[in-house]
C-alpha cells in the first residue's frame, strides 16, 4: 500500500508538471486556463469605458504599430539647448541660494527664568 500512493503521488506530480508545461509553452490555452494557470482579459468596467475617448491617440501594447517623429532642424536643437542651459544655470543658482539660506547659525535657547 505504501508504494501505491507513493505511485499515486508521482503521477499526480508528473501530471502537474506536464499541465503546466503544456500551459507554459502556450500549446493550449484552454488547458492553462482550466488549470487555473492562466486567465482571460477582463471586459473593461463601464466607467473605464464611458470615460476612455474613442479618439485616442496612442500605441497598443504588443501592437507593431510604429508612429512616425517629426524632425527636428538644426534651429530647433539650438533654442532646446538654449532652453535647457538656462533651466540648468536657474536650477543651480536656486541650490546656492538654499544652500546659503541652510547654513545660518541656529538660535540661541531661550533663557529659562
Amino acid at each position: 500500500m505504501h508504494s501505491y500512493m507513493n505511485m499515486t503521488k508521482r503521477l499526480a506530480l508528473l501530471l502537474a508538471i506536464a499541465a503546466q508545461g503544456l500551459a507554459m509553452a502556450g500549446c493550449s490555452k484552454d488547458i492553462a486556463e482550466a488549470t487555473g494557470m492562466a486567465t482571460t482579459a477582463q471586459e473593461s468596467k463601464p466607467f473605464v469605458k464611458e470615460t476612455r475617448r474613442a479618439d485616442a491617440d496612442y500605441i497598443p501594447v504588443n501592437s507593431s504599430v510604429t508612429r512616425t517623429a517629426p524632425r527636428k532642424l538644426p534651429d530647433e536643437f539650438k533654442k532646446l539647448e538654449t532652453d535647457l542651459e538656462a533651466k540648468r544655470i536657474s536650477n543651480e543658482a536656486a541650490g546656492t541660494q538654499a544652500q546659503q539660506l541652510g547654513s545660518t547659525p541656529p538660535p540661541a535657547p531661550a533663557p529659562v527664568h
